[in-house]
């Protein structure tokens, strides 16, 4: 058995502990609207990483900081919800759904490719968190884009001064990557967010009602 599954396998025991202790503190179902919903990185000549649905007749929009510089931080934001969405857009697209609520209770819908880097590192990071029995505890989200070729999003989790990260997980990925193996990749999400839908109490959720936000972004905004 290779070391990611004997990870999912050791988590996969320790769900039902989990959701016992968290079940006053995590929802039982995913949210079935958000207040925002946000696609990372689709337009590529830019430094911005969040851009902000706001209906099928307008444009994504970059969140911006009042400095001009684009945001990259989520912080004091808790997991709310996670699942893979299948056949989306035109292009049929399967896609990573993050949903997150901030302390003063706005939701926010986070969503990519579920083969991108910032999908993959993603997983890997709250794969971290629920190692460590954390996933009721505020994050930090952050978002930046690569140096070289297309610069595709990354992601990191922290909690406090700690970037959380699955060792398993991260080199399952890694390997895949490195073999192409793009089935393996695949069956690398797929049980590692039916765990994390376990440890939640996540049984379906249906993403239709999304309220377009059109404020900008203060430094300090709470999302």
């Amino acid at each position: 058995m290779p070391s990611w599954a004997r990870s999912i396998t050791k988590y996969q025991m320790t769900t039902s502990l989990v959701a016992s202790e968290f079940v006053s503190e995590l929802i039982a179902d995913q949210p079935s609207s958000v207040d925002m919903m946000i696609g990372i990185g689709l337009v590529k000549d830019t430094d911005a990483v969040y851009f902000q649905y706001l209906g099928e007749e307008q444009p994504p929009t970059a969140l911006m900081l009042p400095s001009g510089k684009p945001c990259t931080n989520l912080p004091h934001v808790t997991l709310t919800g996670i699942e893979i969405a299948e056949d989306i857009g035109e292009f049929k697209a399967t896609k990573l759904n993050v949903f997150i609520t901030s302390t003063s209770g706005t939701t926010v819908l986070l969503t990519s490719g579920l083969f991108t880097m910032w999908s993959q590192c993603m997983i890997t990071a709250l794969m971290g968190v629920f190692g460590e029995y954390a996933l009721n505890a505020p994050l930090t989200i952050q978002t930046y884009r690569g140096k070289a070729g297309m610069r595709p999003c990354f992601a990191a989790i922290r909690q406090g001064p700690t970037k959380m990260s699955d060792t398993a997980t991260y080199e399952a990925l890694r390997d895949a990557r490195s073999d192409r193996d793009q089935k393996l990749v695949e069956r690398i999400m797929r049980d590692s967010v039916a765990l994390l839908q376990g440890a939640l109490g996540i049984e379906h959720t249906s993403v239709q009602d999304v309220t377009d936000v059109t404020e900008s972004v203060d430094e300090n905004t709470e999302f």
